[in-house]
């Protein structure tokens, strides 16, 4: 499927926004995605409509500032943890998840950042480098890549959690 990058082949991706490139739920479907999870304020998503594609879906915006504002790490560390429980339930159920924001860079690389530092228990270093090998110019906004090691950093000694 057009735009989509995979971290983990039919578990886990990312991509842009319906807001910068028009979605086909059929199409998203057909590619084998079962859930999505909107890291901003899921702009042009329209839940009725995931739900006539059998898609599930939750919205659980990110900070959005570039760069990072004063509260914009607390809302993260807030918000990670929520997304991450749809996230491992939808996986749970055998639903592949597509993670988005607008430009599928900066909000949708930290949480696919944080999703393999809970799953997989690398240092959120690693965890970056490996979001910038399927998406290269992933946490690239003014203030991001600090940023993201800043809230990744929060987490980095707490105990993984089971899928």
């Amino acid at each position: 499927m057009n735009k989509i990058f995979w971290l983990q082949p039919g578990r886990i991706a990312g991509r842009t926004g319906p807001d910068t490139d028009p979605w086909d739920l059929g199409a998203l479907r057909a590619a084998g995605v079962g859930a999505v999870l909107s890291v901003n304020e899921g702009l042009a998503c329209v839940p009725e409509d995931f739900a006539r594609h059998d898609l599930q879906y939750r919205c659980v915006p990110l900070a959005a500032n570039a760069p990072p504002e004063p509260g914009d790490h607390g809302v993260c560390v807030d918000a990670l943890p929520r997304a991450h429980a749809f996230v491992t339930a939808q996986l749970a159920q055998q639903r592949a998840v597509l993670v988005h924001c607008t430009l599928g860079r900066d909000r949708t690389g930290l949480y696919l950042a944080y999703y393999l530092l809970r799953e997989t228990g690398v240092t959120p270093h690693r965890a970056i480098e490996l979001v910038r090998r399927v998406r290269p110019n992933a946490l690239a906004a003014a203030g991001w890549d600090n940023f993201a090691r800043e809230v990744l950093a929060q987490f980095a000694l707490q105990p993984t959690s089971s899928p």
